[in-house]
């Protein structure tokens, strides 16, 4: 006698299938309507709906291209000059800018890994349309900036004191406000006040009232350091397309045509750069 144990009898069900299985669309209770239909209409996808959508629905950026700084001795012996005034010393020009809407598609708030390897903090994925809003064609290239104009997000960063032509000193960013300012030295500490110490101008940059400003010693040729905790406009680096031209094919007069679709781009607060990301003069330390 075998010990395998049998079924449970389930009252007006039969123990075993007495007819085939019914082929969908079926008349069975216990079948339903096949979801796929016998015929598929043209799946193209709309390149001119993402865009719409973007344009729509999206946040607005200023695009910055940048290109690597030829200031240089010769293309054989790329020595960059180490105090370049066209490209403030970063190894990249930034040519022209255009304005663009588009729309944040993942934010990494963690170290997350991904079939592609690692995300580091601070990197996001930002999907871009194909053509600027005036019709012209837009591409992303490594190094290029996108700035978000109608947002502001705070930063800090330390500042030694220079006397300069107008007592002015520019920041990292564009500076919208200032919230904290402080320097100590020996041990005194002291604050600044926007309106009293100093003033913002309309290119962002700290205007010091005369008279206000930090100490400077002249025989060691350095002034005090200022803490400053401010308000900007946030920067993020282009590191590298996700999809490298994606194309499909869109039915047009019943003719198909391939379209370019919108732009997948991995980008990195500017902030969170590392010395390595550097084109040139990568020993020296960030601001």
């Amino acid at each position: 006698m075998s010990d395998k144990p049998k079924a449970p009898i389930i009252p007006g069900v039969p123990s075993t299938p007495s007819q085939p299985y019914p082929n969908a669309p079926a008349t069975s209770p216990y079948s339903s309507s096949s979801p796929m239909p016998l015929w598929i209409p043209d799946p193209s996808i709309k390149g001119a709906s993402f865009d719409q959508l973007l344009n729509q629905r999206g946040i607005r950026f200023i695009h910055h291209k940048a290109i690597p700084c030829f200031n240089i001795r010769s293309t054989d012996f790329q020595a960059h000059d180490p105090e370049c005034p066209f490209c403030d010393n970063s190894g990249l020009i930034y040519y022209t800018e255009k304005e663009i809407w588009g729309t944040f598609t993942g934010n990494s708030i963690e170290k997350t890994f991904e079939a592609h390897g690692v995300w580091e903090v601070g990197t996001a994925v930002v999907t871009m349309p194909t053509k600027y809003p005036d019709g012209t064609q837009a591409d992303f290239g490594t190094y290029d900036k996108l700035e978000i104009p109608d947002f502001t997000v705070r930063l800090w960063q330390h500042k030694m004191y220079e006397p300069t032509p107008g007592n002015k000193q520019e920041l990292r960013y564009a500076v919208t406000q200032v919230e904290y300012a402080s320097t100590i030295t020996d041990g005194v500490q002291k604050f600044y006040v926007p309106g009293v110490d100093f003033n913002i101008d309309e290119h962002g940059d700290i205007v010091w009232v005369d008279g206000r400003q930090p100490s400077y010693n002249m025989a060691l040729q350095r002034g005090e350091v200022v803490g400053w905790a401010y308000y900007a406009k946030p920067i993020y680096v282009v590191l590298q397309q996700l999809r490298e031209l994606r194309i499909t094919q869109e039915m047009v007069s019943g003719q198909k045509q391939a379209i370019q679709l919108p732009q997948q781009i991995l980008v990195r607060r500017d902030f969170l750069a590392l010395k390595s990301d550097k084109l040139v003069n990568a020993d020296q330390e960030n601001p």
